[in-house]
């Protein structure tokens, strides 16, 4: 009991240092899981029109123009391209509050199933609110729990999950790092999957973009983000829980995602909404209060609608061209689709270049069989490349006997073994003959014999 109080307090002692200092410390560690390939869930795509570096700004963005807001930190993202149109102190560590349960969610989705019966822990029970208030034993489904921690931000609903699916709290945010580390969020860390205060517990608004970009690839967290109202029937508690993000029911075409609040990290906020074909991811950190940082989301999102697009130039499996082979020819596709986010109205005038290379043997479909250089039609800029495959099964051209080719060392071969062959008869023409040895008995010898012959 003692050393319980002595964490409590160090734990106290932490956050109260981090709320005197204000300035939130990203902490190495050491031990992380191996990430359960979160990887897979960024798209496969040839991004155009985008400068390379930490951030992935759209070529020729004009910061003058951004809007100001009152939000500390700040990103919008295309979110099918992942390129930045806007953004704030992108990089610049801060408190997530409970936009952290988008990781938390993300890796629930990945672990488990929405049947999965999950059973209400002390820990669990004993969270601040916002929860579910569910009792120690209860059990509820993986879907209930994720709806309670999405919609209402149910801390409780958080560290069920986190036991069931890491062993441990500690597990699972190691688990968590790991995630985002796969993801790109290299200035994320993760104590706990509530959000509560921590000291060590931050991340940046561009890596919450990169993380709830790769959560909205999952269709059931897409349907549970974009949900307004969901029925909870607790042993304890029944409720229809109304989802804490008003931009669902304010911003015209948005479909989620998640809010955040303490008084350590001030309002967060993310929010995605789609127009036209276009679907921009706002994320928003430090805000003073509820009603700003909404109003600096809705800003956000309207400029970025305002000014751009994206713009989906190829699609995968598109046949660039064609390779010969055994049977005529074969075609060659793009391995992934080819998209940019341009200015609104400005699509990119592209032209194609084929850079063809046949497999010198048998191949299958969706080997490598060149590359595809996009170019500005207008100033012949190289703008990207991107691989070309075998779009069928590939088999190479018989290639006839070069007759003429071999004629010379044929010729050669012939007149080396002639002539090996002329030389060996020579040599044995020029040996002597043999000649017969006589041997001459002598008289003794021949008597000798005569009597051996008469004894017998």
């Amino acid at each position: 009991m003692t050393s319980r109080f002595i964490r409590l307090g160090c734990a106290a002692l932490a956050v109260a240092t981090s709320l005197l200092l204000g300035d939130p410390a990203v902490q190495a560690d050491s031990s992380l899981s191996p990430p359960v390939a979160a990887e897979s869930l960024i798209p496969r795509e040839d991004v155009l029109n985008v400068e390379h570096g930490p951030i992935p700004y759209v070529v020729g963005e004009d910061a003058s123009a951004w809007p100001s807001v009152m939000s500390q930190a700040a990103v919008v993202m295309d979110m099918t391209t992942g390129a930045v149109v806007y953004a704030k102190d992108p990089t610049t560590p801060h408190y997530p509050a409970s936009i952290t349960k988008i990781m938390t969610a993300l890796l629930a989705l990945r672990l488990g199933h929405l049947s999965d019966v999950l059973t209400a822990s002390p820990e669990a029970v004993n969270q601040p609110p916002d929860k579910l208030y569910m009792r120690v034993g209860e059990q509820a489904t993986l879907k209930d729990l994720l709806y309670g921690l999405l919609i209402d931000s149910a801390n409780d609903a958080a560290v069920e999950i986190a036991q069931r699916y890491g062993g441990s709290v500690a597990h699972f945010a190691d688990m968590m790092n790991a995630e985002a580390r796969a993801l790109g969020a290299d200035h994320t860390h993760f104590d706990n999957p509530s959000g509560l205060p921590d000291p060590h517990h931050v991340t940046t608004a561009y890596d919450m973009a990169v993380i709830a970009r790769a959560a909205m690839q999952i269709p059931e967290f897409r349907a549970m983000v974009d949900t307004r109202s969901y029925e909870w029937k607790g042993s304890a508690w029944q409720a229809t829980l109304t989802n804490l993000n008003r931009m669902l029911f304010t911003y015209p075409g948005a479909i989620g995602v998640k809010t955040g609040f303490t008084s350590v990290a001030h309002e967060t906020l993310v929010v995605a909404a789609t127009r036209h074909g276009t679907t921009f991811l706002a994320v928003l950190m430090d805000c003073p209060t509820d009603a700003q940082i909404r109003r600096d989301a809705t800003n956000l999102l309207n400029y970025a609608f305002a000014h751009y697009q994206t713009e989906r130039i190829l699609p995968a499996g598109y046949r660039a061209g064609f390779v010969p082979s055994r049977e005529g020819r074969d075609p060659v596709v793009t391995a992934e689709p080819v998209l940019a986010t341009v200015p609104l109205g400005h699509p990119l005038d592209v032209t194609e270049r084929l850079l063809v290379k046949a497999p010198l043997a048998p191949a299958p479909r969706g080997t490598a069989a060149g590359q595809l250089d996009l170019v500005d039609a207008a100033t012949g800029k190289k703008l990207g490349s991107l691989p070309v495959v075998l779009g069928a099964p590939y088999e190479p051209v018989l290639k006839p006997i070069a007759w003429p080719r071999l004629a010379a060392p044929a010729a050669a071969l012939a007149v080396l073994l002639a002539g090996l062959f002329l030389g060996w008869r020579r040599r044995r023409r020029s040996r002597p003959p043999l000649r017969a040895t006589l041997v001459r008995v002598q008289p003794w010898q021949e008597h000798w014999q005569s009597q051996r012959r008469g004894r017998r």
